[in-house]
């Protein structure tokens, strides 16, 4: 790519000279040749160098650059409780996505380590401690510096897990950019069901533009009962209701599931919009003598 162009969509199909082709998770090195040309930082820190790309990477075009990493061969450094070796003004963060690959014990070490990020026990447990090190990673910033993650989202037993949404977001947010992903391990696996392969992964660009100020961004995630919200509508009420009876229910056990709700507490004549709804909504019908259920 043009050493003056960068776009929000990146792609490498060719992952370049550095690092080990053979380590899973890796990233082409062309994404850290684009960033540098691109940002001239004069020192670049990378916390987790996997298999050393961005260190190739950096001793190519003649960059400054330290970097750590859980396994051995860098050092053994723990991203909890070890502190940072230096000050950077260009940290690249790229972390494992959860246990989507298991590092320790299995691309490098003989047994499991329990300070792996990608060996936490839950999902909760990993966005906390990503929140953790990215925090003391922004700390190690100078002013004016930038921290880029790449993270991506995977699935599991069904459901989507997007890393960038989780986390919290710390600093100025800058950019970010789209990359795709080539020779990804799910390309070669067969699912059972539908499955839409991931194909891409976030690069997201957080600027320090303060000594002592910190802009943060938190993500809380928490279930609302709809039953507490008055500001539905009837139909969603009754429908609501009748889903959770199973999609059939008589009038009276309606009038159970609905009494309560939050609605019913602004308006004494509630069973009467009850039927209402019901019988004006094509959603609903009686055709069985006695019952309500979905028409579709």
């Amino acid at each position: 790519m043009d050493n003056n162009y960068l776009t929000t969509l990146v792609s490498y199909p060719d992952r370049g000279q550095w690092g080990n082709n053979k380590w899973r998770g890796n990233f082409s090195g062309k994404l850290v040749e684009d960033l540098i040309n691109w940002y001239h930082p004069k020192r670049v820190y990378d916390p987790m160098c996997g298999s050393g790309t961005t260190i190739d990477v950096c001793n190519t075009l003649g960059v400054d650059c330290m970097v750590t990493d859980l396994n051995p061969k860098f050092g053994g450094w723990d991203a909890l409780t070890d502190e940072v070796p230096g000050s950077s003004d260009f940290t690249i963060f790229h972390p494992p996505y959860h246990d989507m690959i298991q590092y320790s014990g299995n691309v490098w070490g003989e047994k499991p380590d329990i300070r792996d990020l990608s060996r936490c026990s839950s999902y909760q447990e990993f966005i906390q401690k990503i929140n953790t090190i990215q925090l003391k990673l922004f700390r190690a910033l100078r002013k004016g510096g930038r921290l880029i993650i790449l993270v991506g989202d995977y699935k599991k037993q069904g459901r989507l897990f997007s890393i960038q949404k989780d986390m919290d977001w710390l600093g100025t947010p800058e950019q970010v950019i789209i990359k795709t992903q080539h020779n990804a391990e799910s390309f070669r696996k067969k699912y059972a069901g539908k499955f839409i392969p991931i194909v891409h992964e976030y690069l997201l660009v957080f600027r320090r533009d303060d000594c002592y100020l910190l802009p943060v961004s938190v993500t809380k995630t928490f279930d609302a009962d709809s039953r507490e919200q008055k500001n539905q509508t009837w139909r969603d009420v009754v429908h609501a209701a009748l889903e959770k009876l199973g999609g059939k229910a008589t009038l009276s056990a309606l009038y159970n599931e609905v009494q309560g709700h939050s609605k019913c507490s602004v308006n004494v004549f509630w069973r009467e919009k009850v039927r209402q709804v019901l019988q004006i909504y094509k959603d609903f019908t009686n055709d069985e003598k006695g019952k309500w259920s979905f028409s579709y």
